[in-house]
This record gives C-alpha cells, structure tokens and sequence, in this order.
C-alpha cells in the first residue's frame, strides 16, 4: 500500500497540472507563446542546472517554472522582466537569490556577458597571431635550408668514412 499512495497522488496532479498549462498556454497569443519557448530556452532547470528548461525532463520544479513563465506573460511581464524575476527568485536550498547562474547564458548587455564573449573573440584573435608567428618561422627555416646552406667538407668526410667502414 506504501508504494501505491505516491503512485495515486503523482496520477491525481499530473491531469490538474496539464490543465493549468493548456489552459494558460491558450491564454497565449502567438507571440507571447514564441516568448514562452525562448525564455524556456533561457533558463536553467532548478532542480538540477543541467539543462534548460525547454529540454528538460517533466518533474514538479520544471513545470512550476514553465506556469510561471506563461502566467507573467499574460499578465504583460516582458522578456527582460521575467529573466529578472527568476534571476531575483530565492533558491529553497540556499536561501540566496539565483542570479545569473540561472540563465541558459550570459546576457550580453552586463559587463559578466560582454567579458564572456569578447574573450572568445580575444583568444581567437591571439590563436590567429601565433598560428602565423609559427608557419612565419617554419617557412623562414625551411627556406634557409632549402637556399643552400652548405655543409662543412670536414662533416661530408666523416660520413664517408663510417659508410666505408660499414661496408
């Protein structure tokens, strides 16, 4: 009986959830649902961080965030508000509010997110130099060598003399 109790009560929320989400996600215009997918694509799972919440499997803290998402859209909320808002919600585990490790990435328009993508841009730009430091001297030395630099009589003797000592 113990293990048919959980099963029951998962059985009785899971059709009032579906509910709740169809009949917000009706609520919706067709723009406000293309916000609903992006912020979904934006934000973390709770539960774990291991992904975003569009991608992430079904369980109780996934889909709270999703009703959470639809409900302030239809109240008006805007893209940049609602990031906010889960940026701003406490973390029942910590007690400290999510900040930016809730978002999917960084936003680009706060110092964290312009360091985070002009680094990319940085190290590619420093890969690039380095890539033609090192073809600038392979070509410089192989161009040497193949110019002619000839080599002493004295080493082209010596190594006439051990192949004739081998033979």
């Amino acid at each position: 009986m113990k293990i048919f109790t959980p099963i029951l009560l998962v059985l009785m929320i899971l059709p009032a959830f579906a509910q709740d989400y169809d009949s917000l996600q009706q609520k919706l215009t067709d723009a406000q649902k293309e916000d609903a997918i992006y912020l979904e694509k934006n934000l973390m799972a709770t539960c774990c961080f291991g992904g975003p919440l569009y991608m992430h499997g079904k369980n109780q803290k996934t889909e709270d965030a999703k009703l959470t998402i639809r409900t302030l859209l239809i109240e008006g909320k805007t893209r940049d508000e609602i990031l906010d808002h889960f940026r701003n919600s406490i973390d029942s585990r910590t007690g400290q509010p999510y900040g930016n490790r809730i978002l999917a990435s960084p936003k680009a328009s706060e110092t964290v997110g312009m360091v985070s993508y002009w680094m990319v841009v940085l190290f590619f730009l420093v890969g690039l130099f380095l890539l033609g430091l090192a073809i600038k001297k392979l070509s410089s030395r192989s161009g040497k060598q193949a110019a002619g630099e000839e080599i002493p009589a004295e080493t082209i003797q010596q190594v006439e003399d051990e192949l004739s000592e081998r033979d």
